[in-house]
């Protein structure tokens, strides 16, 4: 009960955190190419024809084949935009430096909730992950085991993600009814986050209250389909 043991909360690797933002860009302008070649082939090709008959047909093809591009650009703009969403969606479970200190200082107050006595707490090293920093946390109590556990309970309540790394019980004494406890907290870090919300504040309003839209409309539908099958 009192061995050494590793407990994993909240993983801090997630596949949503990669960016397709150079992926997006990268068709945009292949489609953005596309259309000034297109136009630039058929203006060539009309200057080449003399009737008035073929100048009229060609520029037709070249007005639809134009709008069938412009359409295709318009459902990859709306998919960027998504996608930019989804991944600053992504990031709120994601620190920042600033709620990362927050973080660390709460700590303290919920062991004096859960009668557990820090003897250390202090910040240890940063690694690089990615495009994210991985914030640690050395941490070393004295604690009865069901308190201590609770105070993990009440740890992992964070929406953000975080992670037990490192973690080993043994007892005070031999005959101690209290266990000492070593242990390194991992936290996912990314230091642009407040000014990229503050850059996107109007951009993640509008989203927001699209999606809201969207799924009041599902919610109607969905009612609206009960009351037909009663």
């Amino acid at each position: 009960m009192f061995g050494s043991k590793k407990n994993k909360t909240n993983t801090v690797q997630d596949e949503t955190l990669k960016d397709h933002s150079k992926k997006i860009v990268i068709g945009v302008s292949v489609l953005i190419f596309s259309i000034i070649l297109i136009l630039i082939l058929e203006i060539y090709t009309i200057s080449l024809k003399g009737s008035q008959e073929q100048k009229i047909r060609i520029g037709k093809s070249a007005e639809k084949k134009s709008k069938t591009i412009i359409t295709e650009m318009a459902k990859i703009g709306k998919e960027t935009k998504d996608l930019e969403y989804q991944y600053i969606k992504s990031l709120e479970t994601i620190m920042s430096p600033m709620e990362f200190q927050s973080f660390k200082n709460s700590i303290s107050g919920l062991a004096g909730k859960n009668n557990v006595f820090i003897t250390t707490i202090n910040e240890g090293a940063v690694t690089k992950v990615r495009d994210y920093q991985m914030y640690s946390i050395n941490l070393e109590v004295l604690s009865g085991y069901t308190n201590y556990v609770n105070f993990k309970k009440d740890i992992a309540q964070t929406p953000f993600r975080i992670n037990f790394d490192k973690e080993t019980i043994i007892r005070e004494t031999p005959t101690s009814s209290k266990i000492k406890v070593n242990a390194v907290i991992n936290v996912i870090v990314y230091e642009k986050k407040e000014k990229l919300f503050k850059d996107k504040k109007r951009f993640i309003e509008q989203m927001k209250k699209a999606e809201e839209r969207k799924l009041a409309r599902e919610k109607r539908l969905k009612e609206l389909k009960e009351q037909k099958n009663n």
